[in-house]
């Protein structure tokens, strides 16, 4: 297992369990106590984990959100899974909003080249792998200043994005759980409130790394969601909840037999 996997898993382990021990690393990956404490030692700067005597503890705050290139590693089989389920909800002749988060960009590289879509994204890389297909796919990038991540934003993209509706939203979230989902910038959260108004059909796309997990900013409640499509990492419990507030709920399995 490479450096960047693992690390990717001692992240979901200390989310999933609030701490985890040198100790017990090394014997689940078997590795060296130097190469654990390397890993924890990253992850730390990174500010992703707290380092302590002996392993690690999850950092709570609610205003940070990992870099994005780091977040395009995290749970990327998981993205995938998400996405090729989220491909199955696109109709021909659908008008879509597909945001620039890591899941959509997963998303844009498995939207068939010959389906008849007309898309709108504010990242330059979504639309980049979408041109690319030179296919029936209609695609158009709404401006604004351009961040490092690729993603415009300010108010020439909110002047923009009410010009349009849509038939179907794709977009995610910090964390979510039984009475909302969250983020920690103002930003993702006002184009995913704007879709709100301008979409006949919202699909959130979360992987089980966001479930339970809250933010600074309240996004909306649950049920102004038609579809949450999540993975088999979210805990049962759970599940059996977001049934009863969600329209439809799609949990993707690792042997492709996806609940819905």
């Amino acid at each position: 297992m490479n450096s960047v996997r693992r690390r990717n898993e001692i992240i979901m382990d200390v989310r999933r369990t609030g701490s985890v021990s040198v100790d017990e690393l090394m014997m689940a990956y078997g590795v060296s106590v130097e190469t654990i404490r390397r890993d924890l030692r990253i992850l730390d700067e990174k500010g992703i984990v707290r380092r302590t005597y002996g392993g690690a503890v999850k950092r709570e705050q609610t205003t940070w959100d990992m870099p994005y290139y780091d977040r395009m590693q995290l749970n990327l089989e998981r993205k995938e899974a998400i996405a090729r389920e989220a491909v199955l909800l696109l109709e021909d002749g659908d008008s879509v909003f597909v945001d620039g988060n890591t899941t959509g960009l997963v998303l844009s590289r498995l939207i068939p080249a010959d389906k008849n879509l007309t898309i709108v994204t504010n990242s330059a890389m979504v639309a980049l792998n979408l041109v690319q297909k030179k296919g029936k796919l209609s695609v158009y990038m709404v401006g604004g200043e351009v961040g490092e991540d690729g993603m415009t934003f300010g108010y020439k993209l909110h002047c923009e994005l009410r010009q349009y509706r849509f038939d179907k939203a794709l977009f995610s979230c910090m964390g979510f759980g039984t009475q909302g989902i969250y983020y920690s910038k103002w930003e993702p959260l006002q184009i995913a409130q704007m879709m709100v108004e301008q979409s006949n059909h919202l699909i959130l796309m979360a992987d089980s790394s966001k479930a339970n997990r809250s933010g600074f900013l309240f996004g909306m409640e649950l049920n102004r969601i038609q579809t949450l499509v999540t993975d088999e990492g979210t805990p049962h419990d759970m599940r059996e909840s977001l049934r009863e507030t969600v329209r439809n709920l799609i949990v993707t399995s690792s042997d492709d037999q996806s609940e819905r």
